[in-house]
Parts: C-alpha cells; structure tokens; sequence
C-alpha cells in the first residue's frame, strides 16, 4: 500500500542534511543514487511543489547579484518525520527492492542513521512471509506455466533474502562499526 512515489523520499532525504537548491538536489541524487536512479529534471520540479504544496518542504527565493534568484528548499518537521517513517519501513514488493530498498540502504550509510540493521531483519521478515504465500500458490496452481512462474519468483525472493544476510547486513553493521 504504497501511497508516496519513492522517488518523493529521495527528494526528503537529499534534504535531510540541509537546504538545497533543485540543481544540487539533481546533482546529489545524481551522484549518490545515479547508479540505481534517474530523476529527471521537469519530475523533479514537479515533486518539489507537490512536496511544498504537502507541507513537507518549505522554500524561499534567494537573490543573487549577478546571476538569477534560486529557489532554496528545506525540510519541514512533517517532511522529515515522513522520509524517516518510510526509511525504517520495510518495502513491500519484491519489484521495488531494487530501487527502494537501496536507496534506503544509501540514506542509512550517507546520513549516519541508526535502525539499518532493523531494517534489513524486518525486509527479511516481510520477504519470508512472501516466500511462504508463492510457495501454497505454486503448490495449489493446475497450470505448468504459472507454476514456473511461482518457482521465478520464489528463486528472485531467495536470492533477496541471500543477498540480505550475506551483504547488506554486513554493510550496515559496517557502517555503524565505522560511525
């Protein structure tokens, strides 16, 4: 039940550290989660004033001299209480794994936070359960096709839960080993 694009809580938290203009916030999401994300200029205006309209950010013009005024963005109290409830909360569909749940593996790693390790056990928690309900759907499926289907999706929900225990675990406790 996914209400907020992810992309949404990228935006939070690339504020979380400070106020930014939209070119650093592109420029930081483009280093930082460049690999696993793209944001795309207009996408992330238009996030920005949903976000302002929300009341998770606020903004303020900010004069120059000699070059165009910007628009400087920060977090709101109900925005950053809204990026850490979802940095925290497991995600709930394998296909958002990859982009989602990376990215909150970043903010942990980036913003120095507490509660990755949390997260990686209760994404276990959730994958296992999930795991469990393919396994009675393949068990009860007539069709072979489907029933290959189910075994797809059982093998990428453990290959998850490995990657899970055998590198994002170790990274986090890493992480907070270093911190």
């Amino acid at each position: 039940m996914k209400t907020t694009p992810s992309t949404e809580y990228a935006l939070l938290g690339a504020l979380m550290p400070g106020p930014k203009h939209g070119y650093e916030i592109m420029q930081f999401l483009g280093a930082a989660l460049g690999s696993a994300w793209h944001v795309g200029t207009s996408q992330l205006y238009t996030l920005l004033r949903r976000l302002e309209g929300d009341k998770f950010l606020c903004s303020k013009l900010e004069i120059q001299d000699t070059r165009p005024s910007k628009r400087i963005f920060s977090l709101t109290p109900a925005g950053k209480r809204r990026f850490l409830a979802w940095l925290k909360a497991p995600t709930e569909h394998v296909r958002d794994l990859r982009i989602e749940f990376l990215a909150k593996l970043f903010f942990f790693d980036r913003l120095s936070l507490e509660g990755g390790a949390e997260l990686i056990e209760a994404q276990i928690q959730v994958l296992e359960q999930i795991r469990t309900r393919i396994r009675q759907r393949q068990e009860e499926e007539k069709d072979p096709f489907n029933r290959l289907v189910c075994g797809f999706k059982i093998a990428t929900v453990e290959a998850w839960l490995q990657w899970l225990a055998k590198q994002a675990l170790p990274f986090v406790n890493e992480v907070k080993d270093d911190g």
